[in-house]
């Protein structure tokens, strides 16, 4: 304190004066860059506000256009199985009818009337829906497994058909 006190015996009143006016401006320029920080952050947080309830409302319509199209998409989809399926159960039905319709089945000819699978038969007792050997007919329980064996083939086939005809959207 001694010190400042000599030095300010000689030191002259107007360098006082403008110590004091640097001082001050220096504080007022502090304050100003504090402010205008403030100001600055306070703009740049509302375009970011802004921004992002435009981005939002931007996304907001995107969603429900989407799910709009979505919709529109499962009903189209929704028709176009329901088509499909139309043509797939008429196919079944169709051979489900022409298999039932069809006559008995017959032995094919290569197959021989006698032999060892003629003569296994032969001594055994068979009831009324055994094989006739004299007409070449198979047995009901033979022809009803053949006919199983047409309708799961057919039911496969239709299965394929159907799915490709979803695929390529015919």
């Amino acid at each position: 304190m001694i010190a400042l006190a000599k030095l300010a015996g000689k030191a002259p009143g107007w360098l006082y004066g403008a110590v004091l006016v640097c001082a001050l401006a220096g504080a007022g320029m502090l304050y100003q860059r504090a402010l205008g920080d403030a100001q600055g952050r306070a703009a740049v947080r509302a375009l970011w506000n802004a921004d992002k309830e435009i981005r939002t409302a931007a996304e907001t319509k995107a969603v429900a256009q989407r799910a709009a199209e979505n919709l529109a998409q499962a009903r189209q989809q929704a028709a176009k199985v329901a088509a499909i399926k139309k043509v797939y159960d008429d196919e079944i039905n169709d051979v489900r009818v022409r298999l039932a319709a069809a006559e008995r089945m017959r032995k094919p000819a290569f197959c021989a009337s006698g032999g060892p699978a003629a003569s296994a038969g032969a001594g055994g007792a068979e009831g009324g829906a055994a094989a006739d050997p004299a007409s070449g007919l198979l047995s009901d329980a033979v022809a009803r497994d053949i006919q199983a064996l047409i309708l799961q083939t057919e039911v496969v086939a239709a299965t394929g058909r159907a799915c490709q005809a979803f695929i390529s959207g015919r």
